[in-house]
């Protein structure tokens, strides 16, 4: 981002930009310059983040909540290529569909409290945390859509074996294992998702500026990486470098269009959003022959 400003920068001083032409040839030479990207890799998948994530902060009284069937089946009528969402642990040791840890009107932790409480919690909007197996269900009606399972971190070693099982024993069930992937920020759930399945897809969850290596996640056996923007902002050079050992890429969450236009051009594999409807239309519409206009019209934020 940072370059990218300091090029936006540059070009106005030159007087490249100044007026409305200038403005119009800026615009024009963007786009011609992410057109140029996306031909060189394919067209960034788009992800709806936390089961595709409509109910956000900055827009709460959305019908549609995270991690709920509804939810899923906005992204499925969507059409994205995948819907990232999470599962937990409840005390008695079951896997309830929901990020967490506290649980929305009651502020308990949703690792504390029994699957029976779990799902007789009423959530905004009248949903109720989804089951593994009828989540799975939902999803199965659209096998095309790739289901990323993030695994949360436990209190245990034990609580994230019991977790990664259970899981891995209802896709299996359903016969779903070419369809889920799985994610999580705790290398031992990576692990013994390998262990039980060796050829699942693994993709290790990182953040903030210290992020593992792409070489790191090649030698542990990882599939792909998924890591926030300060993760991928402070080592651009990950994506390529993740490109050549085979490594995919992931960038989250992307909720502004400028953040869409830097994974572009650096060609980051996977794109994941809370409006993924708004990314994909974007994304769609830099490809596309009208594509100068539509970086030029953009607004700034995608909320």
């Amino acid at each position: 981002m940072t370059v990218h400003m300091e090029k936006h920068n540059a070009m106005k001083k030159s007087g490249y930009m100044s007026g409305a032409a200038g403005r119009g040839r800026g615009m024009a030479l963007a786009a011609g310059m992410l057109l140029a990207v996306m031909q060189m890799y394919a067209q960034p998948k788009v992800v709806g983040h936390r089961g595709c994530r409509f109910n956000t902060p900055d827009d709460p009284g959305t019908l549609l909540y995270e991690n709920t069937l509804p939810a899923l089946g906005f992204a499925q009528e969507l059409g994205v290529d995948a819907v990232e969402f999470d599962v937990q642990l409840t005390s008695d040791g079951k896997v309830i569909v929901f990020h967490g840890p506290e649980v929305p009107v009651t502020g308990k932790d949703i690792r504390k409290i029994t699957f029976a409480q779990a799902r007789g919690t009423v959530l905004p909007g009248g949903h109720r945390m989804p089951e593994i197996e009828e989540y799975l269900r939902q999803g199965k009606k659209t096998p095309q859509m790739k289901l990323i399972c993030e695994i949360k971190k436990q209190s245990s070693r034990e609580r994230e074996t019991m977790a990664v099982e259970q899981v891995m024993a209802a896709v299996r069930k359903l016969g779903m294992e070419n369809q889920v992937e799985y994610t999580s920020f705790s290398e031992w759930i990576c692990k013994e998702v390998h262990r039980i399945r060796p050829e699942s897809k693994v993709l290790f969850l990182d953040s903030g500026v210290f992020v593992k290596t792409p070489e790191y996640a090649a030698e542990q056996g990882y599939d792909g990486i998924s890591y926030d923007f300060n993760g991928f902002m402070n080592h651009p050079d990950y994506v390529a470098r993740a490109r050549k050992l085979g490594i995919e890429t992931t960038l989250w969450i992307v909720n502004s269009y400028e953040v869409v236009e830097w994974a572009v051009r650096h060609g980051v594999d996977c794109i994941s959003s809370d409006h993924p409807e708004k990314v994909q239309a974007y994304v769609e519409a830099i490809s596309s022959r009208n594509s100068v206009k539509a970086v030029g019209s953009r607004p700034n934020e995608l909320p």
